[in-house]
């Protein structure tokens, strides 16, 4: 459905030459919702307004529906963006215009006639769940009304792709929810495509299937929510996962000494990731019952990610030694990762600058 390859952007300015993009090639399929996720200044905002030549790339090339968006001229441009709805962060809504004439304005040259257009609004008014608001104004309506409002008009003239740039980073965590619902009844009920623009990783794990991570211009990871999520490549993912994730906490609470990770002998502090979309086995209790070995859960973090789970559990395992290495290798087998975050097994023999190192073992 879109389909980028190669393509870069370069700005120019009296400051200096910026390279926004940076041979950027990605595929996103007809009817998925589709994250693409970086932090401030990694080129995806530019990116979703390259698919539908807002800003024209410097180089590569884009196709939307099979048809090449950068070989076209401005005129051809302007009557096949139309097909391509876009909201924004901050709703672009004509303040001095009612609810009901800024979801009619993109049908202003369609060709249809007054009460043609009404019924449109009126039904489009319905699927987002204002009926009642068609004659407020924006400055009547919540943020998420509004965001709403911004959704009905971008799908007034019945596009195919709809681009959201920060739909949600102004809204609230409920207003948030509440959008990301009705963009996924939106791709279930009409089928139609959805990039999703965002720096927040719960907006990728509660509606994407697919997402790429961007960094300084780059797509640098790249896959299905999950196993991008469960098994990250890249530090920058890495990072992303720890904003949605308590399990980190773990390395400041090692940093502030604090009592919480002050290990017995024979104590040490394993971090295990789900790695694969069929663990359903109880892991803990296994461990318990069939190593002869105590876990006390400091940390958990567990969702459903498309019906698996994804997350890990932080805990402090006591018990002998070899029965610890042999639940590490059982986990393991299991392809669940496991990292020793801190180990007081043998702790009599080590001094204490080693009790406090980190073994970082991810596999």
């Amino acid at each position: 459905m879109i389909v980028l390859e190669n393509v870069g952007k370069v700005f120019e300015s009296e400051q200096g030459r910026v390279e926004a993009l940076k041979g950027v090639s990605l595929k996103i399929k007809r009817g998925e919702i589709y994250g693409i996720i970086g932090y401030s200044g990694a080129g995806k905002s530019t990116l979703v307004r390259c698919i539908n030549l807002l800003e024209r790339p410097t180089e590569g090339r884009v196709f939307v529906d099979g048809i090449e968006m950068t070989a076209m001229s401005e005129r051809e441009l302007r009557r096949t963006r139309k097909k391509i709805g876009m909201i924004f962060q901050l709703f672009n809504l004509f303040a001095s215009r009612t609810v009901a004439q800024n979801i009619a304005y993109p049908l202003k040259y369609s060709g249809l006639d007054r009460g043609q257009i009404r019924n449109k609004v009126l039904d489009l008014l319905g699927l987002v769940g204002l009926e009642d608001k068609e004659n407020s104004y924006p400055s009547q309506l919540s943020g998420g009304q509004k965001q709403r409002v911004a959704i009905a008009r971008a799908l007034a003239n019945d596009p195919g792709v709809l681009l959201c740039d920060e739909a949600t980073s102004s809204l609230d965590p409920q207003s948030t929810l509440s959008i990301l619902k009705l963009l996924k009844k939106l791709n279930a009920q009409l089928g139609i495509t959805i990039a999703v623009i965002t720096h927040e990783m719960q907006v990728v794990k509660e509606i994407c299937g697919r997402v790429a991570v961007m960094e300084d211009g780059r797509v640098v990871e790249e896959g299905d929510v999950f196993s991008v999520f469960a098994d990250p490549k890249q530090r920058i993912t890495r990072d992303f996962i720890d904003t949605t994730s308590n399990l980190s906490k773990i390395y400041s609470l090692i940093d502030e000494d604090s009592p919480v990770i002050q290990l017995k002998p024979g104590e040490c502090i394993l971090k295990f990731r789900y790695l694969e979309k069929n663990i359903s086995e109880p892991l803990v209790s296994t461990i318990s019952r069939r190593f002869n070995i105590d876990a006390n859960i400091i940390f958990g973090n567990i969702e459903l990610i498309g019906g698996a789970p994804l997350g890990g559990l932080v805990v402090i395992a006591s018990g002998g030694s070899d029965d610890i290495d042999d639940a590490i290798t059982w986990l393991r087998e299991k392809n669940v990762g496991v990292e020793v975050i801190l180990d007081a097994r043998g702790v009599s023999e080590l001094s204490d600058a080693e009790r406090s190192v980190k073994v970082a073992c991810f596999l």
